[in-house]
């Protein structure tokens, strides 16, 4: 996933990072518009730790089922507009007047929804990517499922490990084929929001190879606006025309 504090410095995170955003990218987009929302509007804080560095972020996100469009107005530390559809990432500077684009190869990770979206559902998708259910036991009223890879990219990728409380999810783990866990997501707070239970906390650590912590996330949602009748007119936003847009491929 990309930097949004400062598109200067835009780059692909770590392989092992890489490895968990193929995993979860793929199936966004069916579930996106399988669940049952029109619009949704959270602001958030995200904290987000690496290389020994703390980032902090604030603001809403917008979201726009029918469109698959996601829109993030950031208040702190920079305002800035960040605009995802399908392939491609826009971020706008509005007190600059500087804008970017970049035009990924697939489709683009919508930021900061992933979470909610993909925790609203029983298998986290899998089985939409070609998992299958491996075993399942339960230990302190929590229902643990392992899921095993497709045969065609066990090489690549390992085992997932689903735990399920009340209906509820509040723990996720991504193994590598060796076995060793690169991705641990807890799920916290969940509020009812439609039929879903969402989690307002996601707590989120990618590993390295000596099980070293490379990156640590933090997001807290709150104040979810759910179908309004007058949707907010962000979610229509586009950058204006006068400004001129610094375009890049990744």
């Amino acid at each position: 996933m990309l930097s949004i504090t400062s598109p200067i410095r835009q780059k692909i995170l770590p392989n092992l990072l890489g490895l968990i955003i193929v995993l979860f990218a793929t199936f966004t987009a069916t579930m996106l518009h399988a669940a049952p929302l029109k619009t949704l509007s959270l602001d958030f804080t995200r904290e987000l730790t690496e290389n020994g560095k703390t980032e902090n972020i604030a603001g809403t996100l917008h979201y726009d089922v029918k469109a698959a469009r996601v829109v993030v107005e950031v208040a702190e530390p920079v305002k800035q507009i960040m605009i995802v559809k399908d392939k491609v990432l826009e971020i706008y500077y509005p007190t600059e007047e500087q804008a970017f684009r970049f035009i990924s190869e697939g489709r683009v990770p919508l930021p900061f929804i992933e979470s909610i979206i993909q925790s609203t559902q029983a298998e986290y998708g899998l089985t939409a990517i070609g998992y299958t259910l491996n075993k399942h036991d339960v230990l302190d009223k929590v229902l643990y499922t392992y899921w095993s890879p497709p045969e065609k990219a066990k090489d690549k990728l390992g085992t997932v490990i689903l735990g399920m409380r009340d209906d509820r999810l509040i723990l996720a783990e991504v193994k590598n084929p060796e076995g060793y866990i690169i991705g641990r997501s807890r799920y916290e707070h969940h509020t009812r929001i439609g039929v879903n239970y969402i989690p307002m906390t996601v707590i989120s650590s990618t590993y390295g190879v000596k099980s070293e912590v490379l990156q640590r996330e933090q997001i807290v949602y709150s104040n979810p606006q759910v179908n309004v009748e007058t949707p907010n007119p962000i979610l229509n936003f586009t950058i204006p025309e006068s400004v001129e847009v610094k375009e890049t491929k990744w």
